[in-house]
């Protein structure tokens, strides 16, 4: 392969922790042909747990604590991200971040926080925290569920309402996003099964339908969604294992929206698929056994491949993806990075 081709390919961004001097975010060329990445450059980003993008802008967490979370801000020139500046997030270890185009601006879920931060943006570049708004609550879960716990923030099909995950009380609030992307601070409370704890939600395309990991439970939740409202009319495990203790971590709609697929870890290191029924309800098809602690996961563009960060075995792995049967199979070309958890194809 020439380099002019390699620098026309995709860029797979891969973020990670950084306890092993690793540099935080490792950028690579993405071949959707092959499936195989070629290492391009790297940005030093402390725990660089989660990414988005939007056009030439890229943000990153750094999932810390002390005071020192934050949000980082890069721009794509000439094919390569460069960092335009930082501001400190207020919550603690903050592990998801989402970009509203509308209003630019950026949302952080911080765990530790149980908050969300929320900052206005010109031209990529971050203006200091804009709002503030922590959380308070637990529930069943003694070790895990003492205190809030916001884990994702997500946007509402018609992109005015902000959705937030609460592992520590059983909840997702829903807050109403204002003009200028600020968060009216009165929010509907969607209460969950107690001992749950709500990770990742997903909406589908047509806006129909929502799809919730419960972390503790393993147990996917399907809504059917009506405005800021969300009414259970599914829960199916994503884990069958007889251990008590569960972690299921990610969940994703493939790109042509005939399946679903969550990942599980610590009582099982697996990727499990489920179709999407013409009600928007699941079937479980598949399970692949992959390394261990798959904590995230993302469809490439096409829907051929499925890649899956290994955090403990410092590997990404990557799964040819059958669309007629659900089923995975690796390809044997992993992708070496230490402690991946967030990835992206852009």
């Amino acid at each position: 392969m020439t380099l002019s081709t390699i620098l026309l390919l995709p860029q797979l961004i891969i973020g990670s922790y950084t306890s092993k001097g690793n540099p935080g975010i490792e950028v690579f060329n993405w071949d959707a042909k092959t499936g195989k990445a070629f290492k391009s450059y790297a940005l030093n980003s402390p725990a660089a747990s989660y990414q988005t993008i939007s056009g030439d802008y890229l943000f990153s967490v750094s999932e810390e604590g002390d005071g020192k979370a934050s949000v980082s801000s890069f721009q794509r020139r000439n094919g390569k991200y460069e960092a335009i500046n930082t501001e400190l997030s207020r919550g603690d270890h903050p592990c998801f971040i989402l970009y509203r185009e509308k209003s630019q601006t950026v949302y952080t879920a911080n765990y530790s926080g149980g908050s969300v931060s929320v900052f206005q943006t010109v031209s990529g570049r971050l203006k200091p925290l804009a709002q503030y708004i922590a959380y308070t609550g637990s529930s069943l879960n003694k070790d895990r569920q003492n205190s809030a716990h916001a884990h994702m923030v997500a946007l509402s099909p018609d992109q005015n309402t902000l959705f937030v995950t609460d592992l520590g009380s059983d909840k997702i609030y829903a807050h109403r996003i204002l003009a200028n992307g600020l968060l009216e601070e009165s929010r509907t409370e969607i209460a969950l099964t107690s001992g749950n704890g709500p990770r990742h939600i997903r909406f589908n395309a047509k806006g129909d339908r929502a799809y919730l990991l419960n972390e503790l439970s393993s147990d996917v939740d399907v809504f059917a969604v009506k405005g800021s409202q969300l009414e259970k009319i599914q829960s199916i495990p994503a884990d069958t294992s007889a251990t008590k203790v569960k972690g299921s971590a990610d969940i994703h709609i493939s790109p042509n929206g005939k399946w679903l697929m969550s990942s599980n870890r610590i009582s099982s290191n697996q990727v499990v698929v489920f179709k999407i029924e013409a009600d928007g309800q699941l079937t479980r098809v598949f399970h692949q056994n992959v390394a261990k602690i798959p904590r995230n996961f993302t469809f490439d563009p096409s829907g051929k491949f499925v890649l899956v960060a290994s955090q403990e075995e410092d590997r990404v792995q990557v799964f040819h993806f059958d669309d007629k049967t659900g089923s995975l199979k690796d390809s044997h070309q992993d992708i070496l990075v230490k402690s991946p958890v967030s990835l992206l194809i852009h």
